[in-house]
């Protein structure tokens, strides 16, 4: 019995741990960005063999069923950042956002008109919202605020390997296998995604704490204590013994406010039912939302425009062309280095350094204009230097997002009955991130279409070099949770 007690007692250890939850979530966003990713290559034969769609169609119902993922995740965000504030268990609505997943994965799977691929679509949006909430905020919810950036910066990893990897595996797969067979390996990343999350046991979250209290004045946890005791008497003794330990820290923590008689005061009435305009009035969130925002301008333009330009330039085909992203995505591996950096240096020195090295590199593109092994090579360089410097961006201000909300939250604005505000933060950020990838493509086609190579990527210089000041003026230099938001800059 003490042997079976002290391995229950290790197994759930090792599934509340920070290294299981980082690897849910880092699976979490890997599933959501390869499935996004690996129907790339296929859609567009789906189209014309299985819809019977002419040939000039296509690209039109590309843009269309892109377009529906985008709104579908915009427009999931907020619901699924307040849901999840709310609801207890984070893992429960990753649970359901996977249940959602596979329901558009088995659509495309069986699809053969142009809605159920619409609606397939549209349950990848509402997924993608979900991981993208949930995931971030259990994350916050279970690391040390001053190591977020190095954990965030799995997650980084987690999308670069899928974006490198999803097409290139679609692609195979469909033209020596078949249709169906893309799919059941999206199916089965889905069921190894799925045991991760049932697996995962969460951390307490300090709103957990403040809802025990308000149980405790109510007098509804005598009642509560007895339930406790009855299941407490059903487990391993070595068990038994690792749960006093976790009361008595509530208790504790109870007892003291009951002495101090402590009452929080709610600055903002509008922080107790949707602290989404409360944090949104915050100027330090709202850089970082900003900066998120511009972060994926630049980078989904650079991707939209550099297949054609590589294409025009150095004729290069289909393969050229992919291959071409590889500078441009491999950086991302360097994600948990740069994540450590920003939790040694804070968010604005790594995100100043980013927007000023992207800058430059950016202008120097226009520059790049005859097929010679030279300007292949700049090419590549600038690319790279490109990718690194986006990196340096994105994932200091993903963990920039906590500290903020922390801060709020310090200063009483969120109030206690909110249940944290972590979901719904992130939700801005889906929400800043969508509207990024969305002006990107149609600001670099336009003025590419419109102005050529060299304006373009001279706008999009300008757009790296005037982002420097907001970020250098309101974005977080220090992690303590009593930080204001206007601090001055250091």
């Amino acid at each position: 019995m003490a042997l079976g007690g002290r391995s229950l007692l290790a197994c759930v250890r090792l599934r509340s741990s920070v290294g299981f939850i980082t690897l849910t979530v880092s699976l979490a966003v890997f599933t959501d960005m390869f499935l996004y990713g690996i129907v790339i290559p296929v859609i567009p034969f789906a189209l014309t063999s299985r819809i019977d769609l002419e040939a000039t169609e296509v690209q039109t119902w590309l843009s269309v069923l892109l377009a529906v993922y985008g709104a579908a995740m915009f427009c999931a965000s907020p619901v699924c950042g307040w849901a999840t504030d709310r609801i207890r268990s984070r893992r429960t609505f990753l649970l359901a956002g996977l249940i959602a997943l596979g329901a558009a994965t088995a659509l495309l799977l069986v699809a053969r008109s142009l809605t159920l691929i619409i609606v397939a679509r549209a349950l990848q949006g509402v997924s993608a919202a979900v991981v993208w909430v949930a995931g971030p905020a259990l994350l916050a919810d279970s690391v040390d605020p001053d190591q977020i950036g190095y954990f965030m910066g799995f997650m980084g990893d987690s999308m670069g390997l899928a974006v490198l990897a999803a097409p290139a595996v679609g692609g195979v797969v469909y033209e020596r296998v078949g249709y169906d067979a893309v799919f059941y390996i999206c199916l089965g990343l889905i069921g190894l995604d799925m045991l991760f999350r049932l697996l995962v046991i969460e951390k307490q979250r300090p709103e957990e704490v403040e809802g025990y209290r308000n149980e405790r004045r109510s007098g509804s946890v005598h009642d509560n204590n007895a339930t406790t005791t009855t299941q407490e008497g059903s487990l391993p003794s070595r068990v038994q013994e690792f749960l006093p330990e976790e009361k008595a820290s509530v208790e504790s923590s109870i007892s003291d406010d009951d002495d101090g008689n402590t009452v929080t005061n709610v600055k903002n009435w509008r922080g107790r039912s949707w602290p989404l305009f409360t944090l949104l009035l915050s100027p330090r969130l709202a850089t970082d939302l900003f900066g998120c925002m511009i972060q994926a301008t630049l980078f989904t333009s650079i991707e939209t425009i550099l297949p054609s330009q590589v294409r025009q330039t150095f004729h290069w085909g289909s393969l050229g062309a992919g291959l071409v992203f590889l500078p441009l995505t491999l950086p991302a591996l360097t994600s948990p280095f740069v994540g450590w950096i920003a939790d040694r240096h804070r968010a604005r020195l790594p995100c100043i350094m980013g927007f000023a090295l992207a800058a430059p590199s950016f202008v120097l593109l226009r520059f790049v204009t005859d097929s010679t092994v030279k300007d292949k090579i700049v090419l590549c360089c600038l690319v790279t230097i490109v990718g690194l410097a986006l990196t340096l961006v994105l994932i200091p201000l993903m963990a920039d997002i906590i500290h903020a909300v922390n801060s709020i939250e310090a200063e009483g604005k969120l109030g206690p009955c909110t249940g944290g505000a972590y979901g719904q933060a992130y939700a801005l950020f889906n929400m800043a991130y969508a509207a990024g990838s969305t002006i990107g493509p149609l600001l670099s086609g336009l003025l590419k279409a419109r102005m050529g190579w060299e304006a373009t990527t001279l706008a999009l210089g300008c757009i790296s070099g005037a982002s420097i000041l907001p970020i250098a003026l309101w974005v977080g230099t220090s992690n303590s949770v009593g930080t204001k938001d206007n601090e001055s800059i250091a």
